[in-house]
């Protein structure tokens, strides 16, 4: 595999070629967040496509959403359909796993915002946070409801398709959320529904 050869030894790029088994999880991280345009288009995507679920067990290991930042780069639309449902289910079955471990939940939103890259839109991975039990979508909403009314919003980095943040304004803003919070004994709860009444008297969309 070709790379950058200010970033990458010849060893590095070898071992990246090979079994992806035996490529060390520093290699792996160090792929996910290189810049996509250090190395040859067409051997990215396929590096990638051998590499995803390395990515995945990476994501897990040390959240961090500019690790699915080159799916992009990659092709991802155009891969197999059959390797684009394998890797959406890795990412997915992570994502439940995490939201199922209360100590973990911290991890959410970077994970979300990694997992929104296979879409290019964080609508569908919302529409899976609605299934999550009513403490931990209460805290969700009051993270992003915070941010929203003390800042300019969450930190969207690498999402850089139009309006990322769209979709999380439209689903703290939506009814169903506010009926949800408001059945909730949750001071997350309540909490979210003081910030969000502000986000509407502030006209933030």
């Amino acid at each position: 595999m070709r790379g950058c050869g200010l970033c990458w030894s010849q060893a590095e790029l070898d071992v990246l070629d090979g079994d992806p088994e035996l490529v060390p999880a520093v290699v792996v991280q160090k792929f996910a967040w290189e810049s996509a345009d250090h190395f040859e288009r067409d051997e990215y995507e396929f590096a990638w496509r051998r590499l995803g679920y390395r990515v995945v067990q990476e994501l897990e290991r040390l959240p961090d959403d500019k690790l699915t930042a080159g799916l992009r780069w990659a092709r991802w639309p155009s891969w197999p359909e059959a390797e684009r449902t394998a890797l959406r289910a890795l990412i997915t079955d992570l994502i439940v796993r995490v939201a199922g471990d209360q100590e973990r939940w911290w991890q959410l939103d970077e994970l979300i915002q990694a997992a929104a890259q296979l879409d290019q839109d964080m609508t569908p991975w919302l529409r899976l946070v609605d299934d999550f039990q009513d403490a931990l979508v209460a805290q969700l909403a009051e993270s992003y409801s915070m941010y929203y009314t003390h800042s300019d919003g969450p930190v969207l980095t690498w999402m850089t398709w139009d309006d990322p943040g769209g979709p999380i304004v439209d689903w703290l803003l939506s009814p169903t959320l506010r009926d949800r919070l408001s059945g909730l004994d949750d001071r997350n709860a309540q909490r979210a529904l003081e910030l969000i009444d502000l986000m509407v008297e502030l006209s933030i969309r």
